[in-house]
């Protein structure tokens, strides 16, 4: 990289404007706004989490042009393991940025003790996936995002099937009637989350969010607790589902969290749940669905694919290992 052109620094609150850019230009498919990255550092910003970000600036025109990360998940945060993400603007490739982003992140591996590396990237960018290559990264599984055209998809094989669960004891209902702000509400859908958490596929091992974090990830301001919905069994939650609002695309909602207990799966509340979400969407005039699908969560993809969820964007999960460190061996006295 050159120096009299670029300079590295640390990120800036200015910063996420470009940053948002930059999401959207890697993948125009699920465009970003700067509410929504700083809604995700924010998510990230608990004491024993790592999270460190850095920008490259154009010096001439002061742009942003390359933006690094190097962060653990709520959710998978295992000691020495890191996500990391590296984003440089199509019209300064090619000019060291990339190189310049990535030896800044092994310096920091480095000093972190790191044993490993997740990234995540487009199938279809052959660019970014030759540039991982060359530095270690091995593909471990894909993550696709998918789509349903509200417009087009056919809900009617999906029954009500409200009174036969009530006959079992099991009572529908929303966040939003529930009281989204009571404490007993927000403890009994915390531990349906981590409970059901467990059971999703990820990269590395499972860490329970705590419940400030869970707190904090119920007052984003894309989560609508009308759209929120839950399955209940005497004073346990029991499974949800819900969607969120995208803020980037006023006709589309995201599908967050669906998760059912052990205990009551097999019953079809998952489907139940998920239909009720579209009704909604479609009752309040939106057009589009997008999720995204661990390629290793069968039972949720093939309930989205009969809802008439339609894979868009292929994404390849990716691992690098860092070599283990040397043993120093203690020497003995000489003589």
């Amino acid at each position: 990289m050159d120096s009299k052109r670029y300079f590295l620094r640390p990120f800036e609150e200015g910063d996420y404007e470009p940053l948002a850019r930059l999401q959207s230009l890697r993948v125009p498919e699920l465009r970003s706004t700067a509410e929504e990255e700083r809604e995700w550092d924010r998510t990230l910003d608990v004491s024993h989490l790592l999270h460190e970000k850095w920008s490259v600036e154009e010096r001439e025109t002061g742009a942003v042009v390359g933006v690094a990360a190097l962060f653990q998940l709520p959710y998978s945060c295992p000691p020495h393991k890191f996500w990391v993400s590296l984003l440089v603007d199509p019209d300064h490739t090619s000019r060291g940025i990339g190189r310049a982003l990535a030896s800044l992140l092994d310096a920091e591996a480095t000093a972190h003790g790191a044993v490993c590396f997740w990234t995540s990237l487009r199938k279809d960018d052959a660019r970014s996936l030759r540039f991982a290559a060359q530095q270690g990264f091995v593909e471990l599984r894909t993550t696709w995002m998918s789509v349903l055209d509200l417009a087009k998809a056919d809900s009617s094989p999906f029954e009500d099937r409200s009174d036969r669960f009530e006959r079992e004891g099991i009572r529908i209902t929303t966040l939003a009637r529930e009281g989204p702000d009571r404490s007993e509400v927000r403890h009994r859908l915390f531990d349906l989350w981590v409970e059901t958490g467990r059971d999703v596929p990820r990269m590395g091992e499972y860490t329970p969010m705590t419940f400030e974090q869970f707190a904090a990830d119920m007052d984003r301001p894309g989560l609508n607790p009308e759209a929120f919905f839950l399955a209940c069994h005497g004073d346990s939650y029991i499974a949800s589902s819900h969607l969120e609002r995208d803020l980037a695309e006023s006709d589309t909602l995201m599908v967050g969290y669906t998760g059912t207990r052990s205990a009551f799966r097999g019953r079809g509340l998952a489907v139940e749940l998920k239909r009720r979400t579209i009704e909604y969407a479609r009752q309040h005039g939106f057009r589009f669905l997008k999720t995204f699908n661990d390629s290793l969560n069968d039972p949720i993809w093939r309930i989205n694919e009969r809802m008439g969820f339609r894979r868009t964007v292929e994404m390849s999960n990716q691992q690098r290992d860092f070599p283990p460190k040397p043993t120093v061996q203690a020497s003995g006295p000489s003589g």
